[in-house]
């Protein structure tokens, strides 16, 4: 339902609103679909159980996994 009664200020707020919210669906449907091809691009490479530790941007990380590939990678503060 419209409200012709609203002033200008109102109908600009919200529209630059919407505005902001679509270009945020955009960007969450996009990490989304790159966080998903990540997920299976790991899954890929990891071809049975396993626990190991890895460095990425200079911080380690344990990664393990399991029969079904399902995995968990933990940030190491120590190694």
């Amino acid at each position: 339902m419209t409200n012709p009664n609203r002033d200008i200020q109102s109908r600009v707020a919200i529209s630059l609103a919407v505005g902001r919210y679509l270009r945020a669906v955009d960007r969450f449907e996009a990490a989304t679909k790159e966080f998903n091809e990540a997920c299976d691009g790991l899954r890929t490479q990891l071809t049975e159980p396993s626990r190991f530790v890895t460095q990425v941007d200079f911080k380690h990380f344990l990664v393990t996994s399991d029969q079904e590939r399902n995995f968990e990678v933990e940030q190491l503060e120590l190694v």
